[in-house]
């Protein structure tokens, strides 16, 4: 599917997920060693003059750990901590996580025309996850690890669209890990891996030499 039809296809609601065993924030008292630690960013501020509208906004996202078809289904629910009041610069996440796949499976982009011109894209399950395959993208988080997954914001080339950035170099992610052992001291023996978002839609390819900071 190309995305321009993908595109058109996702301007659906969101769905409601049963949720079991949800992803809970990292800190000394909830890490467990036999789950996985994720770290992601993401960017809720608005964006001015993105494509055609006045302004957009990333509201939420939603990752849900496969099997899809599962009666009970663990999802991470991102959501902005502000509609009107927040800075447009990338929030760090880091969350204890069951291990395994994640697809994305829902995400909220509001648009504005100007004030009372105002609409959502909304990426669902339904848009996102064709025959049981992710369409939008995946990370995998295993026992015992760390793992960055990337930093999510807006792409404005064309239009409003979700975008899956990314920590660029070696060097810059030994220092992006420094810092997160430095605010988390009971990681520091955690491997911590650069394993990106799989996607073919919402971001570019790229692979780093050496993705291990042990």
């Amino acid at each position: 599917m190309s995305k321009n039809l993908l595109r058109v296809a996702i301007f659906m609601a969101i769905p409601t997920f049963v949720v079991a065993a949800e992803p809970v924030s990292l800190s000394e008292l909830t890490y467990k060693p036999d789950l996985g630690v994720l770290i992601i960013q993401v960017n809720w501020g608005r964006t001015w003059q993105c494509g055609q509208f006045e302004n957009a906004q990333l509201q939420a996202l939603t990752f849900t750990k496969t099997a899809l078809d599962a009666s009970e289904q663990i999802s991470l629910d991102l959501v902005t901590p502000s509609k009107l009041f927040v800075d447009n610069k990338f929030l760090p996440y880091a969350y204890i996580i069951q291990p395994g796949e994640y697809a994305l499976t829902a995400f909220d982009v509001k648009v504005a025309r100007s004030k009372v011109d105002v609409a959502h894209i909304n990426g669902s399950k339904d848009s996102l996850i064709k025959d049981g395959k992710s369409m939008g993208g995946t990370f995998t988080v295993n026992p015992g690890e760390v793992v960055y997954v990337g930093h999510f914001g807006l792409d404005c080339d064309a239009e409003p669209f979700l975008w899956r950035s990314y920590i660029d170099g070696r060097a810059a992610f030994e220092g992006y890990i420094g810092g997160f052992r430095k605010k988390f001291p009971f990681t520091k023996q955690v491997p911590a891996h650069y394993r990106l978002f799989s996607t073919s839609l919402f971001g570019g390819t790229f692979i780093l030499k050496d993705p291990i900071v042990k």
